[in-house]
């Protein structure tokens, strides 16, 4: 991923490692958001993107992991200006989904909301 964009300023990490809240540079290195949940698969390891908080627009996009040029420790790069970014349409998924008593899993682009009623309680 390295080698694209402006040059980093912290240490490389993998995708699992990035904090929410790291900022999400464009190409040219302004910031046009946050990281707000971190798209993959664990079991697989498989990336598959970025939830983003658009700075001053108050609403998420999903930056693909193809779109991801970058990630390092105090930034993720990724090759989309400002006006595609904006462009993006908003994302309005819930940031984790429970199994029974497995365990908590990462959002997988493509699952469905299922039914409520086999939730435990709290």
């Amino acid at each position: 991923m390295a080698g694209r964009g402006s040059d980093p300023t912290g240490d490389a990490i993998a995708w699992r490692a990035i904090p929410y809240g790291t900022p999400v540079t464009a190409p040219d290195g302004t910031r046009i958001g946050t990281v707000r949940e971190v798209l993959g698969s664990d079991g697989e390891d498989i990336f598959h993107g970025l939830r983003v908080r658009l700075e001053g627009a108050g609403r998420d996009i999903m930056v693909g992991a193809d779109d991801v040029t970058t990630i390092t420790s105090d930034r993720v790069a990724i090759d989309l200006d400002r006006v595609t970014a904006n462009a993006l349409p908003d994302v309005d998924v819930p940031a984790t989904y429970h199994l029974a008593s497995v365990g908590w899993l990462r959002h997988h682009l493509g699952w469905k909301d299922d039914s409520k009623s086999d939730e435990e309680p709290g």
